[in-house]
C-alpha cells in the first residue's frame, strides 16, 4: 500500500506520476477500486443525503470497502465487475432514486483514473501557488473536437483551462465564486454530466483511493 500526501501545499512536490506508475503494476485485476462523484446534493437543503444512508445502499449493491468523503457525495468502493464506468454509474444513479426519490446523477472513476488526473495536472505551477483557485470537472463522456473549439471561442476572459480526456481543469485567477464558467456552463454545452471538485478535494480523493 502506497502512501502519499492528501492535499497540495506550498514549497512540497508530491509524486504523483511515480504513484500512478506503480499502482498500474501492482492493480489486484479481480478486485477493482472506484470512486464515484455525486453530482448536486446537499446542496441548500435540496437532494439531502446521509453519507451513513448513501453507504449503506453501496453495501446493499454488492460493493466492498464502501467509504464517503464529505457531505458533497464523495464515495469510494470496490467491486469485482466488468461493467464500464458509465454503465456503473447508471446503475448506481438509478439506485439513488429508487431509494432516495429523485435523480442523482453519478460519475465514475477508476482508481488509475484518479490518480492520472492528478498526475496530468497541466496547471502544477497554479497548483502550487494557488490551490484553491483550481478546480477539477469530471466529465460524464469524452467531448467532441469541435464542441470544445465553440466553448474555447466563449471564454475570453484570464481563466485558464485544459481539457484532457474527459476531465477539465480550470485555474479561475479571481476565485470559483467570480466566475459564470461554472459546472451548469459546461454541462450545458458538452451535454454531459459534469461535477467538479477543487483541487485540495481531488488530491484527497486521490489519496484515499491510492490507499484502499
Amino acid at each position: 500500500m502506497t502512501s502519499i500526501a492528501n492535499a497540495p501545499s506550498r514549497g512540497r512536490k508530491m509524486p504523483w506520476k511515480d504513484i500512478w506508475r506503480q499502482q498500474k503494476k501492482t492493480t489486484n485485476k479481480s478486485m477493482s477500486i472506484y470512486l464515484s462523484l455525486l453530482r448536486g446534493i446537499n446542496i441548500g437543503g435540496h437532494k439531502k443525503i446521509k453519507m451513513s444512508d448513501l453507504k449503506a445502499l453501496y453495501e446493499s449493491l454488492g460493493f466492498g470497502q464502501v467509504t464517503t468523503y464529505i457531505q458533497s457525495g464523495n464515495v469510494l468502493f470496490s467491486a469485482e465487475t466488468n461493467e464500464a464506468d458509465d454503465i456503473l454509474s447508471l446503475r448506481i444513479s438509478k439506485a439513488i432514486e429508487d431509494r432516495f426519490g429523485f435523480d442523482v446523477p453519478v460519475v465514475v472513476r477508476t482508481k488509475e483514473e484518479m490518480l492520472q488526473i492528478v498526475a496530468q495536472n497541466p496547471f502544477t505551477a497554479e497548483a502550487e501557488a494557488a490551490p484553491d483557485k483550481l478546480v477539477v470537472m469530471f466529465l460524464g463522456s469524452v467531448p467532441d473536437v469541435t464542441t470544445l473549439e465553440k466553448i474555447k471561442a466563449k471564454i475570453t476572459d484570464n481563466s485558464r483551462f485544459a481539457f484532457i480526456g474527459n476531465s477539465l481543469y480550470f485555474f479561475y485567477p479571481d476565485g470559483y465564486g467570480q466566475t459564470k464558467w461554472h459546472s451548469n456552463f459546461f454541462e450545458k454545452q458538452l451535454r454531459t454530466t459534469v461535477t467538479a471538485r477543487n483541487w485540495a478535494t481531488t488530491c484527497k480523493l486521490a489519496a484515499m483511493v491510492a490507499d484502499l
